[in-house]
C-alpha cells in the first residue's frame, strides 16, 4: 500500500522509475500484481496529494485496471490476528536492557496476512512483498517500530511453524529493480 499511496503522490523517490516499470509490466501483462481492497479505506481523499495523478479518482481507476485486489476473508484476518500477538524481538546479544518486543501494526499484520495467503492460498511462488523502509536502523531500535523489511533482524524465539516464521520467510524488498534492493541479513529455521 505504502509503495502505491507514495508513488501516486511523486514521493516514491529513487524508486520512482522501477515502480513506474513494474506498474507498466502490469498494465502490459507481463507483471502480477496483488493489492489488498484495504488500500482504498487508506486512501482519504482529503490527504490525497496529487502528483502523477490528478485527483484520487483517476489514481483508483488507474489501480482498479491493473492489479487484482485480494479481499481478506476471516481466515486471513484471523491469520493477521495472530500475527499481531507475535512477540518480534532481536536477538538477546543485541537487545538495550530496557527494550520490549515489538508487534505488528493492524495494517500490517493484514497486508502480510494477505501476502501469504496470495503465496500459499492462490499458488503464487515467487511473490515479493514490496515495501519502503521509512527510518534508518537506528531510528527503528530506539523505538517500538518494527520494520517489514527487516523481520529476520527480529525473529529471535519466534515459535517454530508459527505464522511469524512464514511472514519471515516471505521474500521482502523495496521496490527497486536494480541489485541493490535490501537483502535480507538472516536465515530462520
Amino acid at each position: 500500500m505504502n509503495v502505491l499511496l507514495r508513488h501516486a503522490s511523486g514521493r516514491s523517490g529513487e524508486a520512482e522509475s522501477d515502480i513506474e516499470t513494474i506498474l507498466t509490466e502490469a498494465a502490459t501483462g507481463k507483471r502480477r500484481i496483488w493489492v489488498n481492497s484495504i488500500m482504498f479505506a487508506e486512501m482519504r481523499p482529503s490527504a490525497f496529494v496529487a502528483g502523477r495523478f490528478a485527483a484520487l479518482a483517476e489514481f483508483t481507476r488507474y489501480l482498479r485496471s491493473i492489479a487484482t485486489f485480494v479481499t481478506p476473508d476471516p481466515n486471513c484476518m484471523l491469520r493477521a490476528a495472530r500475527l499481531r500477538d507475535v512477540r518480534w524481538q532481536r536477538p538477546a546479544a543485541l537487545r538495550r536492557p530496557d527494550e520490549q518486543p515489538r508487534f505488528l501494526s493492524l495494517l500490517d499484520a493484514i497486508q502480510m496476512s494477505s501476502a501469504l495467503w496470495v503465496k500459499e492460498t492462490a499458488g503464487v511462488a515467487d511473490l515479493e512483498f514490496l515495501a519502503f523502509e521509512d527510518f534508518g536502523a537506528d531510528e527503528a531500535n530506539e523505538g517500538g517500530w518494527l520494520s517489514l523489511l527487516r523481520l529476520q533482524d527480529y525473529a529471535d524465539e519466534l515459535p517454530v511453524d508459527s505464522d511469524g516464521l512464514a511472514a519471515v520467510r516471505l521474500p521482502r524488498a523495496e521496490p527497486v529493480l536494480r541489485s541493490n534492493a535490501l537483502r535480507q541479513s538472516a536465515e530462520v529455521g
